[in-house]
């Protein structure tokens, strides 16, 4: 079955914008690598044959379509210019990328290849993947929770859940048969959504080491990129088993909606954390206007942020700046 045309990733920051009591730190809109105010990072360009951490630190620029492939699959990323590319795990029927067709996408003539990363989502179920069962709409499993009005198709689950777990990590094994990069996990902040769950934080670092774990002990340079829940930073558990952080909405709502300065600023310090251990920041904004999208970019680097400007159906590969 085809996806529907609308990608998931937007309803985290749905969700984060109400979230009540949230821990404000006062960081300088403009900080950039070690904190330092409008100081963009500063990086050498890696070696021929570098190691997949560092295309990671060397990435400028990136993109991200979780959609209609369709008639061209993956034959835009390999045409872009991007240095990392976020793309689903599987076609718009659901089949896993061929990895002749990963490897292809990847390359680039003359410079070291650009890094591919498979979008799963490890805080929520999804009707169309692959894994769907009909008969769970009447015997759902214990771990399957309410659909989520805002997004059809799309379940909460019980995150914590063995059988979930093995449900996903299944999902995994066929992403790095792919021979993708990285994981690009979503739906990591699902911890929001369980306050009934008294142990809903933790569990999900727990979950998302466990993920960390199981790549790492088939390919120990596998990376694990979190999109989203960008405070887990802050605690020393998760730091081992993140290489990056992919954020939404910083300063930007889908679409062309300003963020509030209270959101901004939590962020923005969240992100100083990132930067300080030494991971970099992917922020993605939903924005169709300009000149709104040439000072998105121009604001998320001089914060020594790597931006990407799309719209909010990432059904498409747009340009970058």
């Amino acid at each position: 079955m085809n996806r529907p045309s609308a990608a998931r990733s937007p309803r985290t920051a749905l969700l984060l914008r109400a979230l009540p009591g949230l821990l404000l730190v006062a960081c300088a809109a403009g900080a950039g690598a070690g904190g330092q105010p409008g100081t963009p990072p500063v990086t050498t360009p890696p070696a021929a044959g570098a190691t997949r951490q560092a295309r990671l630190h060397a990435a400028r620029s990136w993109g991200y379509q979780l959609t209609n492939y369709i008639p061209a699959r993956l034959g835009p990323v390999g045409a872009s210019s991007f240095d990392l590319v976020v793309v689903d795990a599987g076609d718009d029927n659901g089949a896993p990328w061929p990895p002749a067709e990963v490897h292809a996408a990847a390359a680039r003539t003359g410079q070291n290849d650009r890094v591919m990363l498979g979008y799963l989502s490890i805080g929520a179920a999804e009707s169309y993947r692959p894994y769907w069962q009909d008969t769970w709409k009447t015997s759902p499993p214990a771990w399957l929770l309410q659909e989520d009005p805002d997004w059809p198709g799309s379940f909460n689950v019980a995150y914590w859940h063995p059988d979930w777990q093995a449900t996903v990590l299944r999902s995994l094994d066929r992403l790095m048969d792919s021979g993708f990069d990285g994981v690009y996990m979503d739906l990591v902040d699902a911890y929001y959504r369980n306050p009934q769950h008294p142990a809903a934080r933790e569990d999900m670092i727990t979950w998302v080491c466990r993920i960390a774990a199981h790549a790492h002990a088939r390919d120990p340079d596998f990376l694990i990129v979190p999109q989203n829940a960008s405070e887990l930073i802050r605690d020393p558990r998760y730091v081992p088993c993140v290489d990056a952080l992919g954020n939404e909405e910083t300063f930007m709502y889908a679409m062309n909606t300003p963020t509030e300065p209270e959101r901004q600023t939590q962020l923005l310090a969240d992100y100083a954390q990132w930067k300080a251990r030494g991971k970099p920041v992917f922020t993605i904004e939903y924005a169709d206007r300009e000149p709104l999208i040439t000072q998105l970019y121009a604001r998320a680097r001089a914060a020594g942020l790597v931006p990407y400007v799309t719209v909010r159906n990432v059904d498409v590969l747009t340009p970058g700046r």
